[in-house]
C-alpha cells in the first residue's frame, strides 16, 4: 500500500535539524516529527500492539545528494513521532514553522520503505500542493494520509520538483493508443465506468459476502478467506472454495460485466455484477482462477491500471504473482477470487485494545457468521452445512432468533400473484421472535464467566444496541440480505425492542420487493405492508408484555437484578410453534414488592479495561473490573444513590474523551 503523507511542521519540531538549533530559535529539545495516531492507524493498520515502527527512508542531505537511513515511528501516548536521524546540513536553514513535510511510503514490506522532503515555504512544490483539493483536509487535521490515486497531483508534483527521491505515479488521465479505434465512439470509457461501478456502496464485510455467494451458488462446501496483516506483503485477499468450478468460456462469462445467465432456483446471482462489483469496490486488480473436474485451471485478471493505459476492456491472462500462488491453488474443482492492490478502509475504527487490522477482520467475520448463519448451521434444504474459515479459523453460526430463550410465533404466508399470466406465485413465509428481556438472559447465564457472558450478550444483540436489532429481517433464498428497522411499519419502540420478524423468499419475490443490484435493499409494497400489520398485531403485544416482566417472588434474585422464579413460557421443542402467552402484570398494592431499579454500574472480576460502557437491553452500563480497587469501593459506597452513580457514570464518560483510559491502562499503579 502506497500512501503520500503531508504536513506542516510546528516549532516543536524542527529541532529534528541541526541548522534550526544552531540559529538559537529551538526552545524544546525534540528531535522529531510528530505523527498523528489516526495516519498511523491507516498506514499501519496492525501496529496497534507495536511501541517501533522500522522504516528505511530515502531524503535529501543538501540539494543534490540523496541518503538512506533506518528511521522509526515511535510511539508516544495516542500519537507517535518520527525519530532516528537528524539532518545536519547547513542546507537545512530554511527550515522553520509552516514548511511542508511530504513522505510517500510504501507499507507493505518490513521494514517499510519511504522517502521524504522537507519544502519550504516559499518553494512552487509547496504551493502547488497545498492550495489543491487534495491537501483540503490539511485544514481540519495537522496530518493526513493519501492512499494511491488520492494523491496523483501531489505524487506528479513531487516527481517533477524532487526526481531524485519520487518517481512518477502509476496510471493516471493519459489515453495511451492501441492503434485502433472503438467501433462505438459511444462505448463507454473502461476506466470511468470502472470507477462507477467500484462506488456501489459495499463496505467490506458486504463485499465478501457478495463473493462468497458466488462460491455458495457453485455448491461449495468449504470456503477459505485468506486476509493476512496488511503491512506483511501488502492488502490482499483471497476467498477460496471447493464448489464446481468454471471452464473458460464459463470463466469469460463471469468476468463480463452484467452478463445474463438462466439463475437456478437456489442461485443467489441475480444481476451479473456481483463479482465486479463487490471485488472492485475494494481493489483496483481483480483476478479469479477457476477449474472443472473436466477443465484445466485457468485465470483471469480485470486491472484497473491496464484500463487506465489502454482505455479498452482487455482482460488479462497472466500468471497468478508468485507470492498469491498458494492461496489459489485449487484441487479437483472449485474457484479462488484474488483482491490484490486492495484500497484501505474509509471509515476509522475506535474500538478498544485493537488495532483496526484485527477490528477489520473482525467485523467480517461478524457480518458473514450472521448472514450466512443458516449454511454455516447447515440448516439449507437441499444441501450440506458449509464451512467458512477465515485465516484457517471456523466461523461460528450467529442465528438472531437462535437463542435459548427465543418465543417463536407461528408462521405464516404472504402470497404475491405473478404479473405473468402463466407465472408462479411468490410466497414470503413470515415468522415472529420474541428475544428475552435483561433479567432473563441475566439469569440463564448466570453461572457464566464475564467474557462469556459478554460474548452471548453481543452475539444476540448482534454486537450493537438491542433497540437497533429490532425489526425485520429479510431472507433471500436463507441469506439475511437486510436486519433491523420497520421499514416504516412501525417507529422503533423500546417498548418492542425484543420483537424480531423473519421474512423468507426466493427469486420470484425480487420484483415485488425491488431488490436492488446490491441485495441489501428491499421495499415492501402496500399489499405487503398491509399483511404485516396484521400479522403482527399478536407478536408486538407479545413483545411488550416480555418487556415488562412479573414482579420478581421471594427467593428470585439472580446476578446483575431480580428476575422471575420461572420462566414466563416454557422452551418450545425444535420445530413447534407455541401459542404466545401473553405476561399479566400483578395488580398494584401496598405489600407488592417494586423492582431495584437498574444500576448503572456492574461490577465484574476481570477485566482488561478499568471501566468499559456497554450497550444492552435495558440501555446502557457500565462494567468495572477490579484494577482499579478505589473505584470499586467508591461505587459500592454509593450502592443507594442513584443520583451520585449517574454522576459518577458521567464523570468518567469525561475522562474517557479526555484519554485517560489509555493512561491508567498503561500506569503499573492501575491495578
Amino acid at each position: 500500500m502506497i500512501f503520500t503523507i503531508l504536513r506542516e511542521l510546528t516549532h516543536s519540531e524542527l529541532g529534528m535539524f541541526h541548522e534550526y538549533r544552531r540559529s538559537g530559535l529551538e526552545k524544546s529539545r525534540q528531535r522529531a516529527i510528530n505523527f498523528d495516531g489516526d495516519v498511523v492507524d491507516r498506514v499501519f493498520p496492525a501496529a496497534q500492539d507495536s511501541q517501533r515502527i522500522y522504516i528505511t527512508c530515502r531524503c535529501l542531505e543538501d540539494a543534490t545528494s540523496v541518503v538512506t537511513q533506518e528511521q522509526w515511528l515511535k510511539k508516544q501516548d495516542k500519537n507517535w513521532r518520527l525519530e532516528g536521524y537528524c539532518p545536519n546540513s547547513a542546507w537545512y536553514a530554511f527550515v522553520k514553522p509552516g514548511v511542508l513535510f511530504a513522505m510517500v511510503v510504501d507499507s507493505t514490506i518490513t521494514p517499510a520503505n519511504a522517502a521524504w522532503v522537507v519544502i519550504p515555504i516559499d518553494h512552487p512544490a509547496r504551493s502547488a500542493i497545498v492550495n489543491h483539493g487534495e491537501a483540503a483536509r490539511l485544514n481540519k487535521s495537522a496530518m493526513i494520509a493519501l492512499h494511491g490515486e488520492e494523491a496523483n497531483h501531489c505524487r506528479g508534483i513531487l516527481a517533477e520538483h524532487f526526481p531524485s527521491l519520487f518517481a512518477s505515479p502509476p496510471g493516471g488521465p493519459t489515453r495511451v493508443s492501441s492503434g485502433e479505434e472503438d467501433d462505438d465512439e459511444a462505448a463507454p470509457d473502461p476506466l470511468g465506468l470502472f470507477n462507477i461501478l467500484a462506488r456501489a456502496g459495499h463496505s467490506l464485510p458486504s463485499a465478501v459476502a457478495d463473493l462468497v455467494d458466488n462460491s455458495l451458488s457453485k455448491d461449495a462446501e468449504e470456503i477459505n478467506i485468506s486476509f493476512p496483516n496488511p503491512n506483511e506483503g501488502g492488502r490482499w485477499m483471497c476467498i477460496h472454495d471447493d464448489g464446481v468450478g468454471m471452464n473458460v468460456a464459463q470463466l469469460r462469462n463471469a468476468m463480463r460485466i452484467g452478463h445474463q445467465r438462466d439463475y437456478d432456483h437456489a442461485d443467489l446471482g441475480k444481476f451479473g455484477y456481483g463479482l465486479k462489483g463487490a471485488a472492485w469496490s475494494q481493489a483496483d486488480t481483480l483476478t479469479v482462477v477457476s477449474k472443472t473436474v473436466d477443465s484445466e485451471a485457468t485465470q483471469l485478471t480485470w486491472d484497473k491500471y491496464h484500463l487506465a493505459k489502454t482505455r479498452r476492456w482487455a482482460l488479462l491472462s497472466d500468471p497468478v504473482d508468485g507470492r498469491y500462488a498458494k492461496a489459489v491453488e485449487l484441487g479437483s474443482s472449485g474457484t479462488a477470487v484474488l483482491l490484490t492492490n486492495m484500497r484501505p478502509p474509509v471509515e476509522k475504527f475506535r474500538g478498544r485494545g485493537l488495532d483496526p487490522y484485527a477490528q477489520e477482520r473482525a467485523a467480517v467475520c461478524r457480518h458473514l457468521e450472521l448472514v450466512f448463519h443458516r449454511y454455516l448451521e447447515g440448516k439449507v434444504p437441499g444441501r450440506r452445512k458449509v464451512t467458512i474459515n477465515m485465516n484457517g479459523v471456523p466461523l461460528v453460526p450467529n442465528d438472531p432468533m437462535g437463542h435459548v430463550l427465543v418465543r417463536p410465533h407461528d408462521s405464516r404466508t404472504i402470497e404475491l400473484p405473478s404479473h405473468q399470466e402463466s407465472g408462479a406465485s411468490a410466497i414470503l413465509t413470515v415468522r415472529a421472535y420474541v428475544t428475552p428481556h435483561e433479567a432473563e438472559f441475566e439469569a440463564h447465564h448466570k453461572s457464566d464467566t464475564p467474557e462469556q457472558l459478554r460474548t452471548a450478550r453481543d452475539r444476540l444483540s448482534l454486537n450493537g444496541r438491542a433497540n437497533d436489532a429490532q425489526g425485520l429481517y429479510f431472507y433471500r433464498l436463507h441469506r439475511l440480505i437486510k436486519w433491523g428497522g420497520w421499514e416504516g411499519l412501525f417507529t422503533r419502540d423500546e417498548h418492542t425492542k425484543l420483537l424480531r420478524v423473519a421474512i423468507d423468499f426466493d427469486r420470484l419475490a425480487d420484483e415485488h420487493l425491488q431488490v436492488d443490484i446490491s441485495k441489501q435493499l428491499v421495499r415492501l409494497p402496500p399489499a405487503v405492508s398491509d399483511k404485516l400489520l396484521e400479522i403482527l398485531k399478536t407478536p408486538r403485544s407479545d413483545a411488550r408484555n416480555r418487556y415488562k416482566p412479573p414482579a420478581p417472588t421471594a427467593g428470585s434474585v439472580a446476578r446483575g437484578g431480580t428476575v422471575p422464579s420461572t420462566p414466563n413460557a416454557p422452551t418450545s421443542p425444535a420445530g413447534t410453534s407455541p401459542s404466545p402467552t401473553p405476561v399479566s402484570r400483578p395488580p398494584a398494592a401496598s405489600t407488592t414488592p417494586t423492582r431495584k431499579e437498574r444500576s448503572p454500574f456492574r461490577l465484574v472480576e476481570s477485566g482488561t479495561l478499568p471501566w468499559e460502557r456497554k450497550n444492552g437491553f435495558a440501555g446502557e452500563q457500565v462494567e468495572v473490573s477490579q484494577r482499579i480497587p478505589e473505584l470499586v469501593a467508591l461505587i459500592q459506597t454509593l450502592d443507594k444513590d442513584a443520583n451520585a452513580k449517574a454522576a459518577l457514570s458521567e464523570f468518567l464518560r469525561v475522562l474517557e474523551i479526555a484519554g485517560v483510559m489509555s493512561v491508567l491502562v498503561g500506569s503499573p499503579d492501575a491495578g
